[in-house]
């Protein structure tokens, strides 16, 4: 069911909103469930993920899948919650506009702690020697050949320790809205 488009849920020129909320509401709520831990605000998001594509579906090809873009929509809505909860305080960012040297943009900040986030929950489901593997790696930016040392395993081990840890990631970001193409 993942290539259904605009088309499929139309009857008669008109959006069978209930059809499409049957077809995709378990799959986005899997999505925010990994993303927010509020019962409330997920389904406060979820409803307005279909409203936002009720009211919009008009402007999408009859060929656009529909999927895809849900999950676009999620992910906007859940980066516009987390930058509501984590702002940062207007009075700061009044410092740093006055800062030439600085270029901080706080979208960027706010989607950069996310997806940390997100890492972090997914290295909580990883075996210890796959989560140290990959902090000090990553964290501690030490080299394959010392990590081997350390853990007195083998660099070709640790090279697929890392390989097999960044796909997982990879997945996992990309089940929360984020695609990195491979």
């Amino acid at each position: 069911m993942e290539k259904e488009t605009v088309e499929y849920f139309e009857n008669d020129g008109i959006l069978d909103i209930e059809k499409v909320i049957n077809c995709y509401n378990s799959y986005i709520y899997k999505i925010l469930k990994k993303s927010i831990s509020n019962e409330a605000d997920i389904e406060e998001i979820l409803s307005d993920v279909f409203i936002i594509f009720w009211k919009n579906y008009k402007k999408l090809d009859n060929g656009t899948a529909v999927k895809p873009y849900l999950i676009g929509i999620t992910r906007n809505l859940i980066k516009k919650k987390y930058r509501k909860e984590y702002r940062i305080n207007i009075e700061n960012i009044e410092l740093y506009k006055n800062d030439i040297s600085l270029n901080i943009n706080i979208e960027d900040l706010a989607e950069n702690e996310y997806k940390s986030r997100i890492i972090a929950d997914s290295l909580s489901n990883m075996r210890d020697i796959d989560k140290q593997v990959f902090m000090m790696f990553y964290y501690n930016q030490k080299k394959i050949k010392d990590i081997s040392k350390t853990l007195k395993i083998s660099e070709a081990k640790v090279k697929i320790i890392l390989y097999r840890t960044r796909k997982f990631i990879k997945k996992d970001l990309k089940e929360r809205g984020y695609n990195y193409g491979g």
